[in-house]
C-alpha cells in the first residue's frame, strides 16, 4: 500500500506542481478591475442576460457580443456560458470571472504536460515544457484578460481533444472537440494538425473518425454560417502575424498590449525560424515527425489571425500556437541529450525570469487607465488603443482629451466606435450639426450598430427632423436597442414601442 501511494504521488506530483505554479504566478489577477475592452460589455453590459440561469439554454441563440451587435459574426455559446455561471456567483464584480480565467490557466498547463509527455520528450523536458507554458508572458493577455477567455477555453478543450484521441478515448475526443468548435473558430483547424501528425494515410484507414469531425464541422458551420474575414490588403500584411508570434513566445522580452502588425518585430521571429529548421535539419537523433508536428500545430492554430479584420495582433491568440513551439523546443532538447541537472538549472532559471517578466507585464491589466496608457505607449500606431484611452477619458470628464485620442485613432486608420464616442461628446456640447455629422461616419463603417442610431434619434429630434428621427430610431429598435432614453422616446413619437 506504502508502495501503491508513492507510484501515484509520482504520477500526480508534476501536474499539480504545475498548476500550483500558475495558479501563484496569476492569483493576483483576480483582484484586478475591467480594462473597459470588450469585457465592460460582456460582463457589465450583458449583466442582466448573464445573471438568469435560464441563460444557459438561450447561449446558442445569440451573438458573442450580442450587446455590442446582435448579428456579430462570432459565435461561442461554451464562452458566454461560461460567463452565465460566473455571473450566479460573482455578479457583474470582475473578480469571479478572472478566478476562473486563472483555474482554466492552471489546467491548460497541466494538459500541456500530459501532452508533452505524450510526444515522448521524457519526463524532465515536458514538466519543464509546462511551468514555461503555465507562467509565459506572452500569454498572460489571455489570463489577466476575461476576454481571453476565449482562447483559454479552447486551449483546456482542444489539448483535451487531441489527449483523448491519443489515448484512443475516441468517444471522449469527438464531445470535446465539439465543445472546442463552439468555443472559437480555430477549432477547425484541429483536423487537420491531426492528419499532418499521422500522414493521409494513416488517417484514411479510420474513416469514420473522418465522417465524425466532418459532421460536426458541418454542425457547427450551418449553426452559425457568418464568419469574419479581412480584405486582400489586411491578409497579405497580416502574413507578419507568424514571425511576429514566433518571436513573442520565443523570446519573450517585452510583450505588447493591442499591437498592430506594424508595430511588431518581424525580423526575430524570422531568425528564430531559420536557426530551428537547420538545428532540426543537421541534428542527429531529432524525430522529424515532432518537429513537423509541432510547426504545422503552431502554423494552423495561429493561422486565423491572418484571416480577421484588420491588422490588430492579440496575444491571447497565442496561447495554442505556443504548445506548437513547446513541441518543437522540447524536441531539439531531447535530441540533444542534455543531462538531467543541466535541464532542470537552466529551466528553473527560464521559469524563474519569465515569471517575474509575467507578474510585471499583467499590471497593465490591473484598470481600464493602467490598460489604454500601456497599450498606446506599446503601440503608438494602433487605433484601438488610442481609442481605449479616450473612452477613459471621457468616461472621467475630460472630453478634449478624449477627442486627442479619437482623432489620433482616425489618423492611423479605420477605427470603430471613435466616431460615435465623439458624437456624444458633441451631444453633451449640444452641437448637433457636429454630432450628425459623426454618427452618420460611424454608420457608413459600422452600419449593424444599434447605438449610433439611437443617438442619432436624439440629435435629429433636436435638429426638428421628426421623420428622420423616427426611422433612425426605428433602426435602432430593430437591431437590438430599446433601451435608450432618447432613442426609446423618438420611437414612442412615431408610433412605436
Amino acid at each position: 500500500m506504502p508502495l501503491r501511494g508513492a507510484r501515484l504521488a509520482r504520477r500526480w506530483a508534476p501536474g499539480a506542481l504545475v498548476a500550483a505554479v500558475a495558479l501563484a504566478v496569476h492569483a493576483r489577477t483576480i483582484a484586478f478591475g475591467l480594462t473597459g475592452l470588450d469585457d465592460r460589455d460582456l460582463v457589465v453590459g450583458d449583466h442582466a442576460f448573464l445573471a438568469d440561469p435560464r441563460s444557459l439554454l438561450q447561449v446558442f441563440g445569440r451573438s458573442y457580443l450580442h450587446v455590442v451587435d446582435a448579428s456579430h459574426a462570432y459565435w461561442r455559446p461554451v464562452v458566454t456560458a461560461s460567463y452565465v455561471l460566473d455571473a450566479q456567483w460573482s455578479g457583474e464584480r470582475a473578480a469571479g470571472f478572472h478566478a476562473t480565467n486563472v483555474v482554466l490557466n492552471a489546467v491548460a498547463s497541466v494538459l500541456v504536460l500530459a501532452m508533452l509527455r505524450r510526444f515522448g520528450v521524457g519526463r524532465t523536458l515536458a514538466f519543464a515544457g509546462a511551468l514555461v507554458f503555465a507562467v509565459h508572458p506572452a500569454l498572460a493577455e489571455a489570463v489577466a484578460w476575461i476576454p481571453g477567455r476565449n482562447d483559454l477555453l479552447l486551449a483546456v478543450l482542444s489539448l483535451g481533444a487531441w489527449l483523448c484521441l491519443r489515448r484512443g478515448k475516441v468517444t471522449a475526443h469527438l464531445v470535446l472537440f465539439g465543445l472546442a468548435l463552439m468555443t472559437k473558430e480555430t477549432a477547425l483547424a484541429l483536423p487537420m494538425i491531426w492528419v499532418a501528425e499521422r500522414g493521409l494515410r494513416g488517417t484514411l484507414r479510420r474513416p469514420w473518425l473522418l465522417a465524425a469531425w466532418t459532421a460536426l464541422v458541418v454542425a457547427r458551420v450551418l449553426a452559425h454560417p457568418a464568419a469574419p474575414h479581412g480584405t486582400a490588403d489586411e491578409l497579405l500584411a497580416n502574413v507578419a502575424v507568424f514571425p511576429a508570434a514566433l518571436a513573442a513566445i520565443a523570446l519573450p522580452v517585452k510583450p505588447v498590449v493591442l499591437g498592430v502588425v506594424g508595430d511588431l518585430p518581424v525580423v526575430p521571429g524570422l531568425a528564430v525560424a531559420v536557426v530551428v529548421g537547420l538545428v532540426a535539419w543537421k541534428a542527429r537523433g531529432v524525430r522529424r515527425r515532432a518537429v513537423a508536428a509541432g510547426a504545422v500545430a503552431f502554423a494552423f492554430l495561429l493561422a486565423p489571425s491572418a484571416v480577421v479584420p484588420g491588422t490588430l495582433v492579440l496575444a491571447c491568440r497565442f496561447v495554442l500556437p505556443a504548445f506548437g513551439v513547446l513541441v518543437v523546443a522540447a524536441e531539439l532538447a531531447r535530441a540533444a541529450s542534455i543531462e538531467r541537472r543541466a535541464v532542470a538549472a537552466f529551466g528553473g532559471v527560464v521559469v524563474t525570469a519569465l515569471a517575474l517578466l509575467t507578474v510585471s507585464f499583467e499590471g497593465a491589466f490591473h484598470d481600464e487607465r493602467a490598460f489604454a496608457r500601456e497599450a498606446v505607449d506599446d503601440a503608438p500606431r494602433s487605433p484601438l488603443a488610442h481609442v481605449c484611452l479616450g473612452q477613459v477619458y471621457q468616461r472621467a470628464g475630460e472630453d478634449d482629451r478624449a477627442l486627442a485620442e479619437y482623432r489620433a485613432a482616425l489618423a492611423e486608420g479605420p477605427a470603430e466606435v471613435a466616431h460615435n464616442d465623439m458624437a456624444v461628446i458633441a451631444m453633451k456640447r449640444a452641437l448637433w450639426p457636429d454630432a450628425e455629422r459623426e454618427l452618420r461616419a460611424e454608420l457608413a463603417v459600422n452600419p449593424g450598430w444599434a447605438t449610433p442610431y439611437a443617438n442619432l434619434a436624439i440629435v435629429l429630434r433636436r435638429q426638428e427632423r421628426p421623420a428622420e428621427a423616427c426611422e433612425a430610431a426605428r433602426r435602432a429598435i430593430a437591431l437590438g436597442r430599446d433601451d435608450d432614453a432618447g432613442g426609446a422616446e423618438a420611437a414612442r413619437d412615431c408610433g412605436g414601442p
